[in-house]
């Protein structure tokens, strides 16, 4: 079975503020004695943090972790109302590329149409020819900011450690190595247990700590 992962990772000691800005029917696992994941029913792997973990975010710094395994992974680390890191992998990277951009210049038109009447392989090769892809892949890793880290209480050794993956020279440029970091990501931060968890997984098997 494929992993679907999809939550927040705050340190185990700021659960009173989470509890206090719980939405309702959000809960909250204890992933191991220093983090906890707050689960809500929204994904949002590809645009801005809910309202309320920004305001979470102001009082304690907040990971927000996916993991869809035969399609991307990533993090966003929010703090003070802020993504201040953020890294996003997808195993289809140049399709995304592609249809993003269609989006932008053809906001009005659905996919199929995009697809069928052949402007999605026009734009392609448009942005082959142009090197876009490969230009993409070098900036990857530009707002990872490993460092970041230390405010969920990450250990100068650990940052560094993550300094090391979080590189196109680790992945030797491939995107199908870089799709396979996410267990070395979540073995060096110290959150093994965040795999096959989200709200709708959880909330259904009723293992949670606490429902709001």
């Amino acid at each position: 079975m494929s992993e679907f992962t999809s939550g927040h990772i705050l340190r185990a000691t700021d659960r009173d503020i989470v509890r206090k800005h719980a939405v309702s029917g959000s809960v909250i696992i204890q992933l191991n004695a220093q983090y906890i994941a707050y689960l809500i029913e929204d994904t949002y792997n590809s645009g801005p943090a809910p309202e309320h973990i920004q305001l979470l975010s102001v009082e304690a710094p907040v990971l927000y972790f996916y993991n869809f395994a035969d399609h991307e992974w990533g993090y966003q680390l929010i703090h003070q109302g802020k993504e201040i890191a953020t890294l996003h992998i997808a195993y289809e990277y140049e399709e995304e590329i592609v249809f993003h951009t269609a989006e932008e210049r053809y906001p009005e038109s659905d996919f199929t149409e995009l697809l069928l009447g052949g402007t999605l392989e026009k734009i392609r090769e448009e942005l082959e020819a142009a090197s876009v892809f490969e230009q993409k892949l070098e900036e990857l890793f530009n707002d990872s900011r490993p460092e970041q880290f230390q405010l969920l209480g990450a250990s100068g050794e650990k940052i560094e450690q993550l300094r090391e993956i979080l590189s196109l020279s680790f992945i030797n440029r491939n995107i199908n190595q870089a799709m396979e970091l996410s267990d070395k990501f979540k073995e060096i931060l110290g959150i093994e247990e965040m795999s096959y968890i989200r709200h709708e997984r959880v909330v259904e098997s009723e293992d949670y700590d606490e429902l709001f």
